[in-house]
């Protein structure tokens, strides 16, 4: 089997991606990607052209909270509704339009889906460079 190349994908891919991410079963595609400021795609291709694209969009992750111990729950609901405010001011400067959050206490969960976060149901993957 031959190697495939693989390349920036440009304006002249736009339409065989969108069509290609509307006809592939199972890829979770969120048209508001296409919107995205910092979208990129990459193109695996062989002679006889285009193979499959992989979009990516830079998003903002927030990592871990840090609560001081025994502090009152409406004070700490509070500061992380402004700690999620200060890092929408740090998205809307990177151009960034989504932020996730990963976390299992269902405390603070119940606190992000007051402020606009939403669960997704699907699995979460991560590669550390």
């Amino acid at each position: 089997m031959k190697q495939l190349k693989v390349r920036i994908a440009g304006p002249e891919d736009a339409k065989q991606l969108g069509d290609w991410l509307c006809a592939t079963k199972g890829n979770l595609f969120d048209p508001d990607i296409l919107k995205a400021p910092t979208l990129t795609a990459v193109c695996s291709y062989s002679e006889n052209g285009a193979v499959a694209y992989l979009p990516a969009q830079n998003v903002l992750v927030l990592e871990s909270l840090a609560v001081k111990p025994g502090a009152a729950p409406i004070e700490t609901g509070q500061a992380f509704r402004d700690l999620v405010k200060g890092m929408e001011l740090i998205a809307s400067q990177r151009q960034i339009r989504e932020i996730m959050f990963m976390c299992e206490d269902e405390n603070v969960i119940r606190v992000a889906e007051g402020h606009g976060f939403e669960r997704i149901p699907y699995p979460l993957l991560r590669m550390k460079l």
